[in-house]
């Protein structure tokens, strides 16, 4: 917690968080590493009395403890300290009669010491950087171990070459602070990319997917190999750049600007600096705002969405388009001359097209914009849009429905579907701007609602153990 008076509050969904998941609430305190770096070793053992180890791996691009981009080696680590860090992982897993694959995770302490964090029985979510960086099968190893044979290859056989870094798509709005999101998956293609230019792909999603409440957020990981580190994280920048997944907002662009940040590509990485640039001190906005020419492809994509069958053969035609990104409403006029897409009005400023053609889920256009390639899919009133390695999500105002108004502060409704934790109001109760409402936990995530009047609470539809659907109303209060 940032302040001592928090303390409280966060050793409680500390203690909820482990018995959720071990149905124990035991909480240890340890050593306090600020600003250190995440740093692991695989190892293997044998049932014969073999142990080695396979190097490291740098988890320290993390946001609130969950690591997001992971690579092998470490850009920290020097062979020195590769080796002693690899033989205490070897005494560790030694000492208990470990045996197949586990993972001993340190935390780094920037005078490079290091502080034993865990150990990981299993193969970890980020083990493909390790299979990269040595040519390794890791799961061939547990097969082989789990049949009684001898480690395939000696410590001193086991090699590292070249450099491997991943990034692990989640389902999860950055711009909304990281709320996690469900939904159907209505375009992924990751067979365009997968393969090529030493990129791997290792998903467990496909089009048509639905993706619930009930489990990590995670989508897929994106891992790619270079000759060295440079060229591997322009290989992942690239490869993100060119997988869109539409149907569902994920932190792909967030992914390719911390790729892309000074301190990740200079190794200068800790635990706590994504949430330093979460918080706003970081060197890039975490948003995603469309342009002009953004909601001029949207209205063209919608306009040719039915085939353009309504244009006119001569002449001029006109079709009034509304549109709304985040609730930032745009009024767009798409203008058909002699059957051609000429230019779009948006909301004043006018962007021409020399040619536009709209056969979704691909865009193709050129004019004094440039030229460009974007790809849309239609979901009900929303309009998925994806250009340059950005996704944007627009949508038809419905306002009899009530949708892209200005949110209610008396209205308190579920960002998220998942279940409620904690109820920390009753209905009669006063509270004051800022008071906890309720805690919502979703993809192992837990979400803090609050009030933001203070007055009276009229209305409370929630209780512990209540499956919340998003957008559903939980708590209604009367300002005093």
């Amino acid at each position: 917690p940032a302040r001592p008076d928090d303390f409280a509050a966060a050793l409680e969904s500390a203690r909820r968080e482990a018995e959720n998941a071990f149905g124990d609430p035991t909480v240890l305190l340890e050593r306090l590493v600020e600003d250190g770096r995440h740093i692991e070793i695989q190892v293997f053992a044998d049932g014969h009395g073999n142990v080695v180890h396979l190097g490291e791996r740098d988890c320290s691009a993390q946001r609130r403890h969950q690591k997001v981009i992971e690579e092998a080696p470490s850009p920290f680590v020097d062979p020195g300290m590769r080796a002693a860090m690899g033989a205490d992982a070897v005494k560790a897993a030694r000492a208990v009669g470990y045996r197949g694959a586990g993972t001993v995770e340190f935390i780094v302490a920037a005078d490079r010491r290091y502080y034993f964090l865990e150990m990981n029985t299993r193969l970890q979510v980020e083990h493909p950087v390790t299979e990269m960086v040595t040519g390794l099968d890791l799961v061939e190893w547990q097969l082989r171990v789990a049949a009684g044979e001898h480690l395939p290859l000696t410590q001193e056989e086991i090699a590292l070459s070249g450099h491997a870094v991943e990034a692990r798509i989640y389902a999860e709005d950055p711009a909304a602070g990281f709320q996690p999101q469900t939904g159907g998956i209505r375009y992924w293609r990751p067979r365009d990319v997968g393969g090529c230019d030493g990129v791997r792909i290792d998903d467990g999603i496909a089009e048509g997917f639905a993706v619930s409440p009930f489990y990590d957020p995670m989508l897929a990981k994106v891992i790619a190999r270079g000759r060295d580190r440079a060229e591997a994280i322009a290989r992942l920048d690239a490869a993100l750049g060119n997988l869109p997944i539409l149907g569902v907002r994920t932190n792909r662009a967030f992914l390719r600007d911390v790729l892309r940040s000074d301190a990740f590509r200079e190794g200068r990485m800790s635990t706590r600096l994504l949430d330093h640039w979460v918080a706003g001190e970081g060197p890039f906005a975490i948003t995603d705002r469309a342009e002009a020419l953004d909601f001029a492809l949207a209205a063209g994509a919608l306009a040719f969405a039915g085939g353009g069958d309504w244009f006119r053969s001569t002449g001029i035609a006109e079709c009034p388009i509304v549109l709304s990104d985040r609730g930032e409403r745009r009024n767009c006029t798409v203008r058909i001359a002699r059957g051609r897409l000429v230019s779009i009005d948006v909301e004043g400023e006018t962007v021409a097209f020399d040619g536009f053609a709209a056969r979704l889920p691909h865009i193709s256009w050129s004019g004094a914009a440039g030229a460009g390639r974007a790809l849309a899919v239609c979901d009900g009133r929303d309009l998925w849009l994806d250009r340059d390695g950005r996704t944007l999500v627009f949508s038809e105002p419905d306002d009899l429905a009530g949708r892209d108004l200005p949110a209610d502060p008396s209205r308190v409704v579920s960002p998220v579907s998942g279940l409620i934790r904690v109820v920390a109001v009753e209905l009669g109760g006063e509270v004051e701007i800022g008071q906890t409402l309720l805690v919502i936990e979703a993809m192992k995530m837990e979400t803090v609602l609050q009030a933001t009047i203070g007055g009276t609470v009229r209305t409370l539809r929630a209780s512990v153990g209540w499956q919340a659907r998003a957008g559903e109303l939980l708590v209604e209060i009367e300002a005093r």
